[in-house]
């Protein structure tokens, strides 16, 4: 079968087994030609489910090698991030007064009685 589709295939109803050598015969290249167009299909099949498979395991490798490489990668690339931000984070911790509360107690230890009780009542007027 070179070219032909399977529609193109005409099915009789078999003949009697006592029939003659040409019916006989016309039946036996019937069963090649059906023979041959399901060999083409199942080549075709075949190739399909071949490429399905492929496709498969492209997509696996998709969603896995980001993150096997996130796995590599990472940790090194957040410890060089948490150490720039490393005085931020211990600030933070420690309650945020590192750098404001020195500046505070060199400015009122340079005040008088008076400006503080100045600045309480301001304060208090305000509430």
């Amino acid at each position: 079968m070179t070219n032909e589709k399977i529609e193109d295939i005409k099915v009789d109803t078999p003949p009697s087994i006592s029939g003659s050598g040409e019916d006989l015969k016309s039946l036996v290249e019937k069963n090649i030609k059906w023979s041959q167009a399901n060999y083409q299909l199942n080549t075709k099949i075949n190739h399909r489910i071949t490429m399905m498979v492929v496709g498969s395991y492209l997509r696996l490798l998709l969603i896995v090698l980001p993150i096997i490489l996130a796995i590599i990668y990472l940790p090194s690339i957040l410890s060089n991030v948490l150490g720039q931000y490393k005085g931020l984070f211990s600030a933070i911790s420690s309650g945020g007064n590192n750098t404001v509360a020195p500046q505070l107690n060199d400015i009122v230890s340079q005040m008088s009685g008076g400006d503080v009780q100045k600045i309480l009542e301001l304060i208090g007027n305000k509430k």
